[in-house]
């Protein structure tokens, strides 16, 4: 058979196998976004940040930073969640009370100094598009405020909390206090309020 009658066959690659090979490439590119955004965040804020600062700080274009964020606001926001890590258990408490200023403890911590300070930024920043206010919700707030509910609920079915109090309502309260507190700016997470706020968190839900 004569060199020209052979034809070349590139080698076949099922679909599956392409997937894995172009993941590590993505999720090189993604953790380098991620962790551009945090080093800019030392020195901007979030008003003030870019999606062409984050393309230059990560190396990539803006159609990488698109195929996986609609938008600067939801980059953020995931490379701020990427830097605090998964969050932990809550630790096992002899009380539900206890356990519920366990959670208040931990809310107050990840929004205390730098980080608290670019979620409130995050928050102004949603107010602009429904969209995005969703995403702010369910991917920070929704797991938080679904811990304090469950909690509140097996307060009130073992007995320790108050049966007529609302759950959702006690939520809103109890959040919203640490939320318009950062929000306002006048004020700060200081020892005397992150003390005091699981105290008379208590008064509203013991019985």
């Amino acid at each position: 058979m004569s060199n020209a009658s052979m034809k070349y066959h590139e080698p076949t690659v099922s679909e599956d196998e392409e997937k894995r090979r172009g993941r590590p490439r993505s999720e090189t590119s993604k953790k380098s976004i991620l962790n551009a955004v945090n080093r800019l965040l030392l020195r901007s804020s979030v008003k003030a940040l870019s999606i062409e600062a984050i393309a230059k700080k990560a190396g990539v274009g803006k159609t990488t930073i698109y195929r996986w964020w609609p938008n600067k606001v939801a980059v953020v926001l995931d490379a701020l969640l990427y830097q605090l890590g998964n969050t932990p258990d809550l630790p096992t408490s002899s009380t539900t009370m206890q356990s519920v200023k366990n959670q208040l403890e931990r809310f107050m911590r990840l929004l205390k100094g730098k980080n608290g300070k670019i979620l409130i930024e995050i928050m102004a920043e949603a107010q602009s598009s429904e969209e995005t206010l969703t995403l702010f919700y369910e991917n920070f707030m929704l797991q938080h405020e679904e811990t304090l509910a469950n909690l509140i609920e097996e307060g009130k079915e073992n007995g320790e909390f108050r049966e007529d109090i609302s759950t959702a309502l006690a939520v809103d309260m109890i959040y919203g206090s640490i939320v318009y507190r950062l929000m306002s700016g006048a004020e700060t997470l200081d020892d005397e309020f992150t003390q005091n706020l699981p105290k008379e968190a208590s008064t509203i839900l013991l019985k």
